[in-house]
C-alpha cells in the first residue's frame, strides 16, 4: 500500500475532468496540491490523537504540541523595521540555484509517507510521545516548505510562459554567465546586462579646493523618527565613505535628509500607523525628481533612483546601505531564468543566481563598497 503511494508520488496520473486547455505544469502542480492536501489531512489527524493523550500523560509537552502561532511581522505606514547587526565584511557567495517541480515530486515522498505513518501511530499507547511529537513538528516545517515551494511555482511557470520574451533575454544573460563560470567566458558579458548602472538625473559631483570629490544625495522623507535616520545616515557613511574604496579615490557622499511633515503629504488626513497604502500613490505624493525615504511597504524594497519603501521585516545597517545605492543608480546583481521546456511534462526548471557581483550589491550580508562601484560614481557624475 505504501510503495503504492510512492509510486504514485513519482508519477502524477491525469487529473480527473482537467481542462484540456490546461498546461501541462498545471496538472502537475494541482496534483502535487493535492499530495500536499492529503499530507495535511494526515497531520491534523496525528495532532487530534496526540492531543487526546498528551494531558495524561506528558502535559509538559502541550506548549510544543500546539505552539502559540508566531505573531506577524508589524507593516504598514509609519512602522519601521529593527535594525540589527551587521555581519563581518567578507566575500559574496557565488551560487546558483535550480527548482522545478519534477524535483518537488519526489523530495517530499518520504514526508507524505511519513504523515499518513504519524496518523496511524499518535494514537498508540504503546508508543511514546516525545518521539512523535518531535516527528510531527519536523513534518509540519516540511509541509510548510512543500506549501512555498508551490506558490512559488505557481507564480513562475505561468510568468515564464506568459512573458516570454523577457525570459529569453533572461536566459541569454545565464548563458553567459555559466559560461563564465566554467572559464570560457568574460565577467563582463553579462556584468552590465545584469546589473545595469542608470544615471539618475539631478545628481552631480563636486570638486573640492583639495581635489576631494563630493557627491551632495537630498533625500526627503516622512519618517519622524530621530534615532531611525541617523541610523540610516551612519549606515550610508560606514558603507559609502568610510570604505577603502572612497577613501583611496578620495570620494564621498554627502547625504541630506529633509523631512516633510506627513500632514502636508495627506492634507485630507495622515494614515493611521500601520494603515496599508498605495505605493504608488504614496510615493508620488512627495514630487516628482527627488529621492524618497518612506514607509507603508510589505517588505522593504527600491526603486533604482526613486525611492527606498521600508516595510517591517528586521533589516541590518548595510542593508540599508545596500538600499540607498539604489538611489545612486545601482541594481541589484541578481538573476532568474530557467532550464528545459515551460510547455513540457513538468514545465520549467526555475533557475536563480546570487552573488554574481561580489560588492554591497551582490550581497549586503557581507559585501562592500568596491573601488569599482566607487570610479562608476565618479564617471557618472563628477563635473569635468
Amino acid at each position: 500500500m505504501f510503495l503504492a503511494r510512492l509510486v504514485l508520488l513519482l508519477v502524477p496520473a491525469p487529473l480527473v475532468g482537467a481542462q484540456e486547455e490546461s498546461r501541462p505544469w498545471e496538472d502537475v502542480h494541482a496534483w502535487l496540491t493535492g499530495e500536499s492536501e492529503r499530507f495535511a489531512a494526515d497531520l491534523e489527524t496525528a495532532h487530534a490523537a496526540l492531543s487526546e493523550r498528551i494531558d495524561a500523560e506528558a502535559p509538559e509537552l502541550r506548549s510544543r504540541l500546539d505552539p502559540e502561532p508566531p505573531a506577524p511581522t508589524p507593516s504598514g505606514y509609519g512602522i519601521l523595521p529593527k535594525l540589527l547587526p551587521d555581519k563581518e565584511l567578507g566575500s559574496v557567495a557565488l551560487r546558483e540555484r535550480g527548482y522545478s517541480l519534477k524535483s518537488i515530486s519526489t523530495a517530499y515522498a518520504a514526508d507524505v509517507r511519513d504523515a499518513a505513518l504519524l496518523g496511524r501511530r499518535a494514537g498508540d499507547r504503546s508508543r511514546a510521545l516525545a518521539p512523535l511529537v518531535d516527528e510531527l513538528e519536523r513534518l509540519r516545517k516540511r509541509h510548510t516548505n512543500l506549501e512555498d515551494h508551490l506558490a512559488y511555482h505557481a507564480f513562475w511557470q505561468e510568468a515564464i510562459v506568459d512573458d516570454a520574451e523577457f525570459f529569453a533575454e533572461r536566459n541569454d544573460i545565464v548563458k553567459a554567465v555559466r559560461a563564465w563560470r566554467d572559464g570560457k567566458g568574460e565577467r563582463a558579458a553579462f556584468e552590465e546586462r545584469v546589473a545595469p548602472f542608470k544615471h539618475v538625473a539631478g545628481l552631480r559631483a563636486r570638486t573640492e579646493a583639495d581635489g576631494e570629490r563630493v557627491l551632495p544625495v537630498r533625500v526627503v522623507t516622512d519618517v519622524n523618527d530621530d534615532a531611525f535616520l541617523a541610523a540610516f545616515a551612519a549606515a550610508v557613511s560606514a558603507a559609502w565613505n568610510e570604505c577603502e574604496a572612497a577613501r583611496a579615490r578620495r570620494f564621498r557622499v554627502e547625504l541630506t535628509i529633509e523631512r516633510i511633515p506627513a500632514a502636508e503629504l495627506y492634507p485630507e488626513g495622515v494614515p493611521a500607523q500601520g494603515a496599508e497604502v498605495d505605493a504608488e500613490d504614496h510615493v508620488a505624493r512627495f514630487g516628482e525628481g527627488v529621492l524618497v525615504l518612506t514607509t507603508g511597504a510589505a517588505s522593504t524594497h527600491s526603486y533604482v533612483g526613486r525611492y527606498v519603501h521600508l516595510g517591517g521585516q528586521p533589516l541590518t545597517h548595510r542593508t540599508l546601505a545596500h538600499e540607498f545605492g539604489h538611489l545612486l543608480g545601482f541594481s541589484d546583481a541578481y538573476l532568474r531564468g530557467y532550464d528545459g521546456d515551460p510547455n513540457g511534462p513538468f514545465g520549467a526548471r526555475i533557475v536563480e543566481w546570487h552573488g554574481l557581483l561580489d560588492n554591497l550589491m551582490g550581497g549586503p550580508a557581507r559585501g562592500k563598497v568596491t573601488t569599482a562601484m566607487i570610479d562608476r560614481l565618479i564617471e557618472a557624475y563628477a563635473q569635468p
